[in-house]
């Protein structure tokens, strides 16, 4: 305000000494001229300086400006005066400086001041001052504070460059843990050089050249500039080119948002080569302990797959030799009927991990009843109990809603694997169990819980944890010599876990194991008077079905089960052969089409296809069942995309052979769909 006027004489000073009295904060006013003689103080002054009145402030400071200021803090403040007034310009200035009280103390204060002229005192300053001790203590301590993170954590970097404008691109080193001659040279370069100038620079003399054209990129602005846009923070690791050795480096590039709304961007680099290290050691070990669970896997496979196999050949090799000995066929017979189920749980095992792990494995509701589940698992598993002299047990008198919405062959497979584990670790004559209950749950769902108890050996508590895991059998000899794969529970808990239930385990070593299967499934009520259905209720008699299969085998076991029941078969050796045979004899002659998948000539998903695309609602409407080994959920969608009515799986059983025969011919028939 140097050249305006203040009209301060001394009428108007007594005005300003009534208003300065009753300022809740100090005020004063000094001429700018050596020796800054005070003119008007107020007793808010006094009060900072803990005077209880002129005399006494006059004591204190001599009257003046210099005496009000610390001695060490007076050039300072001086030459910021003289500064300010030199600017020219309207503003207020300000200073922080401390002041020594008349107790002795030294208190901190703000100064606001201005300069102006008046035609009776000359060059005046008038002053706003307050004490600030405690504020610029805390604000001392917060600084403090953020300066000691701040420091911790670049110090965990070798070097951090701070872009401080991406628009002008003006860069400067935070923090190096170079040597003072190599800082102070890499400061001096990066502050006269633009970012991208700097980055360029930097990759082609310590980046290696392998790195050298992605690292141009991923630390050059526009690729910054990109990541920022959907996160704040991101890193980049490359190899530095050492003169000792290359090392990896990580950059750690996160956004900074600067004074005056400017975006800025910290980049730490860190060696990191320690780390890399740890992690590839670390990858070699799991690598390592892979591949030994894998030839551990392929081991015990080998020797679960032999065992059975050898006695599928023992048997039937006893079987033809004493042809004249019923007994001994029917003994050899039923012993090959087991083995054989016991070497299809073994495959179905190791596929269904592998759709697990690939994440194709998938869960089929469809309206099913849980009493031809409970008997297909006791068709099963209580043959395995009689062999090795078990009482099992089966009680499922109180579930009350039998028909639901379910997976039947996932709960199916639970069950089977969790009562065939419990067969396998107990003892001859002890017992297992299994116990379905049955309670409410919300709307139409209830809560199902099958329990599986067992008097068998029990498992450890420091191997419960792992009990589901995949390959894993609890290293005792009591359980070394039994067969499995160790897949059976880590199929289950993750079937169970897919279906929305849960699983879970108790045991005691020495007394048993009780695993317990919670599901929530969907009542079907409008179901609850359907009856059961057995072999006996079918009636196939004088039913006419195409057998579409390449396999000789194949063809002879199908064709025996189907004609024991009265069914008359012919039989196509490829899909084409299938489409002449159906096209030669017309409309309402074969009552079903029982198609293998992989086949010469033509394969059954095509020839299912031309039998849809044929004119006529026969055609249309004609049930093709396919009967396949390929049992993938992906494979079952397949055939159904193709047209066809439904899958079952090789091997199979009889009876679900001649039910889905059933299903498809009678009751659709009884529906209206008659041919």
């Amino acid at each position: 305000m140097a050249g305006k006027k203040f009209a301060l004489t001394e009428e108007t000073l007594a005005v300003i000494e009534d208003i300065g009295g009753h300022m809740p904060g100090g005020f004063f006013i000094y001429k700018f001229k050596h020796p800054e003689e005070l003119i008007y103080v107020n007793k808010a002054v006094f009060d900072i300086f803990g005077c209880a009145d002129i005399e006494e402030f006059k004591a204190l400071t001599g009257w003046t400006f210099r005496g009000m200021v610390h001695p060490e803090d007076y050039d300072r403040v001086s030459a910021a005066i003289v500064d300010q007034i030199g600017a020219n310009n309207d503003q207020m200035d300000y200073a922080e400086y401390r002041i020594i009280r008349r107790d002795g103390k030294v208190r901190w204060v703000d100064d606001y001041g201005h300069y102006c002229e008046t035609t009776a005192y000359g060059g005046i300053y008038t002053v706003f001052i307050s004490d600030i001790t405690e504020k610029r203590e805390q604000r001392e301590t917060d600084k403090a504070t953020r300066d000691a993170v701040i420091s911790t954590l670049t110090n965990s970097y070798n070097t951090v460059w701070l872009i401080s404008d991406v628009a002008t691109e003006e860069n400067s080193l935070y923090h190096t843990d170079l040597d003072a001659a190599h800082e102070a040279a890499i400061r001096n370069a990066l502050n006269h050089a633009r970012y991208t100038d700097t980055k360029t620079e930097y990759v082609a003399t310590m980046v290696a050249a392998e790195d050298q054209a992605r690292m141009q990129e991923q630390i050059g602005l526009p690729f910054i500039l990109k990541q920022f846009e959907t996160k704040d923070q991101f890193s980049v690791t490359f190899v530095r080119a050492l003169e000792s050795e290359p090392r990896h480096y990580r950059v750690d590039i996160g956004k900074v948002l600067m004074p005056g709304g400017r975006l800025g961007v910290m980049m730490g680099f860190k060696d990191v080569e320690d780390e890399v290290q740890r992690e590839l050691e670390y990858k070699r070990r799991i690598a390592e302990a892979n591949a030994s669970a894998r030839n551990e896997f392929l081991t015990n496979i080998s020797h679960d797959i032999r065992t059975p196999m050898n006695a599928i050949v023992g048997y039937a090799n006893i079987a033809k030799s004493r042809r004249s000995e019923p007994e001994v066929v029917d003994d050899a017979l039923e012993s090959i009927g087991s083995s054989s189920h016991f070497l299809l749980s073994l495959i179905n095992d190791i596929l269904d991990i592998s759709k697990i792990e690939s994440g194709r494995m998938q869960v089929n509701p469809a309206p099913c009843n849980l009493n031809d589940i409970f008997r297909r698992i006791e068709d099963i598993t209580v043959l395995q109990a009689k062999n090795k002299s078990l009482f099992i047990t089966y009680r499922h008198d109180s579930v009350r809603h039998v028909h639901v919405k379910a997976d039947e062959l996932r709960i199916e497979q639970v069950l089977v694997n969790i009562i065939s584990n419990a067969i396998k670790y107990t003892p001859v004559g002890k017992t297992v169990d299994l116990i379905a209950e049955e309670e409410p749950a919300e709307g139409s769902r209830n809560l199902y819980r099958f329990i599986v108890r067992d008097t068998g050996i029990g498992i450890s508590e420091d191997y419960l944890p792992h009990i589901f895991e995949s390959f894993s059998r609890e290293e005792k000899t009591t359980v070394n010599r039994i067969q499995g794969t160790g897949l059976g529970l880590a199929i289950s808990a993750k079937v169970v876990e897919m279906m929305g239930g849960k699983i879970f385990v108790k045991s005691k070593v020495g007394e048993g194991s009780e695993f317990t299967v919670e599901l929530e499934l969907e009542s079907l009520e409008s179901d609850e008077a359907a009856g059961e259905s057995a072999i006996g209720d079918i009636d196939l008699s004088g039913r006419r079905v195409l057998l579409v299969e390449d396999n000789d085998i194949n063809a002879e076991i199908a064709e025996m089960i189907l004609s024991e029941y009265g069914i008359d078969i012919e039989r196509a050796e490829n899909g084409q052969i299938c489409l002449d045979k159906i096209l030669s004899h017309g409309n309402g002659y074969y009552d079903a089409v029982l198609m293998d998948i992989q086949m010469p000539v033509m394969n059954g998903l095509d020839a299912a296809r031309a039998i849809r695309a044929m004119q006529g609602d026969y055609f249309r409407t004609l049930p093709v069942i396919a009967i396949s080994a390929n049992t993938s959920d992906g494979d079952v969608m397949d055939c159904l995309s193709a047209g066809m009515n439904a899958h079952l799986p090789k091997p199979f059983e009889p009876f679900d052979l001649l039910k889905i025969l059933d299903e498809h011919i009678n009751k659709k028939e009884a529906a209206g769909w008659a041919f």
